[in-house]
């Protein structure tokens, strides 16, 4: 795999992350791996919980998640597109962070 680009999320495809009902997600950043795991609830109303877990660090987790929403995982801004109940939570990058990626040009450039 040496000619295979390392990438931060491997499972990111097209800005899109389906993150799965409880499938853990491993994820490298700042050289410490991450674990990501979704979950989905029906009640009150069908919503998604994020939690992020590194060793030696206080885990953080996003509840309450419906399609708006935004999380930061590892450093980087994630809109919830859809919440499937049982199923998966689908993140996309931001609109404006896509356009940057694009063209190239960060903020403030």
């Amino acid at each position: 795999m040496p000619d295979r680009p390392q990438v931060k999320y491997p499972f990111e495809f097209d800005g899109r992350w389906v993150l799965r009902y409880h499938v853990p997600y491993t994820v490298q950043h700042d050289g410490l791996p991450h674990r990501i795991v979704a979950t989905v609830f029906a009640q009150p109303s069908v919503h998604g919980r994020i939690q992020v877990s590194c060793e030696g660090r206080p885990p953080v987790e996003y509840d309450g998640l419906t399609a708006g929403d935004t999380v930061d995982i590892t450093g980087d801004t994630w809109r919830v597109a859809e919440v499937d109940y049982r199923t998966r939570v689908v993140l996309e990058r931001p609109t404006e962070v896509v356009a940057e990626q694009e063209s190239g040009v960060q903020a403030g450039e």
